[in-house]
């Protein structure tokens, strides 16, 4: 077998484009917006609803900003950083429980800004991590609050599983959750009780 024939049987992947809807006077920043939002629904719409309501909160929070970085658009730059994205994400869900952001202090993670109450902060990183590997399970399998430490152990792992799917088609990245956002988890699971 020569080399034009190994080159030969190798795939190319499909080529992806992501259209975003702009409604009549709507500006690029906020018609992604409105999709990242609807997008972040339609994942936890598909996904039993067990969590505990600020875990879920952050959750959406997470999967929206991930889907508009998709598009070019960070939610947390700007004078008033998320503030845009949860307006249209309570514009879809009025229900949802009111979330504050601050920056993050400490070591470099993925998000530059935290949550609070700490359980919203745990569904934020959550739901980023879900939205960048592509699944819908983890919202679903999210550990009550004031869980033991098996529960916990049990739901950093299916985190874990999650990035691993995607680790295998990046092997140069880093998706797992590092220990400074699993501790993030921990502290949050087991001390709201």
């Amino acid at each position: 077998m020569g080399w034009r024939d190994i080159n030969m049987s190798r795939r190319k992947p499909p080529l992806r484009l992501a259209a975003v809807p702009r409604e009549e006077g709507q500006d690029h920043a906020s018609a992604v917006l409105r999709k990242a939002a609807g997008t972040a629904l339609a994942a936890q719409a598909q996904q039993p609803g067990n969590a505990p309501d600020a875990f879920t909160a952050g959750y959406l929070a997470g999967y929206a900003r991930h889907q508009a970085l998709k598009h070019g658009l960070d939610a947390e730059e700007g004078e008033r950083p998320l503030e845009a994205l949860l307006a249209e994400l309570k514009a879809l869900a009025p229900v949802l429980p009111a979330l504050q952001f601050s920056p993050r202090k400490g070591a470099q993670m993925r998000t530059g800004l935290a949550a609070t109450p700490p359980l919203a902060d745990a569904g934020y990183l959550v739901g980023h991590l879900e939205s960048l590997c592509g699944t819908t399970r983890l919202l679903g399998l999210a550990a009550p609050a004031g869980c033991g430490p098996e529960a916990i152990a049990a739901y950093l792992t299916h985190c874990d599983h999650a990035a691993d799917r995607l680790q295998t088609h990046q092997p140069t990245a880093s998706l797992r959750f590092d220990a400074g956002e699993r501790e993030i988890l921990r502290a949050a699971f087991m001390n709201n009780q």
